[in-house]
């Protein structure tokens, strides 16, 4: 007989756990024993499950796609505004610290309130954002709007998405998550064409409200896709069993060895992960790479993250995350290094393959690595918050680092030896952390 269903979770209501031939034993089957382990079955697949990823592959393609994008704004608004680079950037700075540092508020209101409240409240953020930026004409005005409020709209987007998709998967969730996270890239190569078209056509402001246009109608969607279970999975840890009490504490949650470890490790990832997207451009050209297919590379580089996060996430399943993303962890940071050598488009091209394949993979694994080591799912949204906000410091402190070393040495070797020696600490980190949390082979 057909077991019932509630919007794609299968509920069985003859026994509070599945029955496997190892442990079946009719004689001690009571469902009215109160003292057994209870276990909640993770989907892992079936219609409502890849739902929640069709929905946030969308909502990474508008919110994630236009914060890869902002390099398109920038050129834009140094133009009208008559700036320098180095004022401009802060706007892109301040989404990115925004977004990473409100993970510490956003992942707990998710474990409260699930995701569709938050998704909204992001959603009309964004369109206020555009809007106000569809109005603005001072710099401080593009500071508030699309660094301040788009980031933090962006934020209330981010987290409830990828807790989500991670409270649906166990055995997939690296598969599931690369697949959200290549929206990100998805973006990250339309948008810049579709932003180049408007702001060739129209106006500032008329090309601020088409984006919203676009992207308001997806994100609406998105909302009503991605949504938590309806099974409550405080007190069971990533594979649905129950936990002991002890486990269940905010305190456990945060102030635990390996949940620190990785958020460390990932805070030195990040800070030499996301400079060389920055400097590719700039890099080629001082390189004699005309200035159209040196930005080029960038969409080049984001292709290969799609393939990369969908190809390490669906590997990381199989021969585990943490050793997946330690190994993407040392590609990168071996790429970042091959960069010092590039000096003609061939080898640029190249090296920005391996690198955007390589760091691809990183944000979706590190979520999943967080999810992994969850002892309890009901504080899932408050680790991956929490994680992204350390990570912020590295984040926050790589643009500032190379920038410094770039002005004090005139030449670009010492950046991206720096990039790749930090992402290599890191990736040191991981291995320490991988090795304590679990001798098996495949974690």
């Amino acid at each position: 007989m057909a077991l019932p269903t509630i919007s794609g979770e299968t509920l069985d209501i003859r026994s509070p756990r599945p029955i496997s031939p190892d442990s079946a034993d009719l004689s001690s089957s009571n469902p009215c024993n109160e003292h057994e382990p209870h276990h909640i079955g993770v989907p892992d697949s079936g219609r409502r499950a890849w739902l929640v990823v069709f929905g946030g592959f969308l909502n990474f393609t508008a919110s994630f796609g236009l914060l890869n994008s902002f390099g398109t704004f920038e050129a834009q608004y140094e133009r009208s505004m008559q700036l320098p680079t180095s004022t401009v950037t802060w706007i892109g700075s301040l989404q990115m610290f925004i977004l990473f540092l409100s993970g510490i508020l956003v992942g707990p209101a998710f474990d409260k309130w699930g995701a569709r409240k938050l998704m909204l409240s992001g959603t009309f953020l964004c369109l206020v954002a555009f809007i106000s930026c569809s109005f603005a004409t001072r710099f401080y005005q593009f500071l508030l709007a699309q660094g301040f409020l788009f980031g933090l709209g962006c934020a209330l987007l981010f987290y409830p998405t990828t807790s989500a998709v991670s409270e649906w998967f166990d055995k997939r969730r690296g598969l599931a998550l690369g697949l959200v996270c290549s929206g990100a890239s998805a973006g990250g190569i339309l948008w810049p064409m579709v932003l180049n078209e408007f702001f060739m056509d129209f106006n500032g402001a008329k090309t601020h409200r088409l984006t919203a246009a676009i992207a308001i109608p997806m994100l609406l969607l998105s909302c009503v896709l991605v949504r938590e279970r309806h099974v409550r999975l405080a007190g069971h840890d990533m594979a649905g069993n129950e936990v002991k009490a002890s486990q269940t504490s905010i305190s456990k949650a945060i102030w635990d060895t390996r949940f620190l470890g990785l958020s460390s490790a990932l805070l030195f990832i990040n800070c030499g992960m996301m400079v060389p997207f920055f400097y590719i451009p700039g890099y080629a050209q001082d390189n004699g790479v005309d200035t159209t297919m040196s930005n080029n590379l960038l969409a080049i580089s984001y292709s290969a993250s799609l393939v990369g996060r969908i190809f390490t996430g669906w590997v990381a399943d199989h021969i585990g995350r943490f050793n997946m993303l330690i190994l993407i962890s040392i590609l990168t940071s071996l790429a970042t290094f091959s960069f010092i050598s590039a000096k003609t488009l061939t080898t640029f091209i190249a090296f920005s393959v391996l690198f955007g394949f390589s760091s691809g993979g990183i944000v979706p694994l590190g979520s999943a690595c967080v999810a992994q080591t969850t002892p309890d799912m009901g504080h899932l949204g408050l680790r991956i918050g929490t994680m992204m906000a350390i990570s912020s410091i590295g984040t926050l402190a790589g643009g500032p680092a190379t920038g410094a070393i770039k002005g004090a040495t005139h030449a670009w070797p010492g950046v991206f030896i720096f990039c790749g020696a930090v992402t290599m600490a890191g990736a040191g980190i991981l291995c320490a952390v991988r090795v304590v949390s679990n001798k098996r082979l495949v974690f």
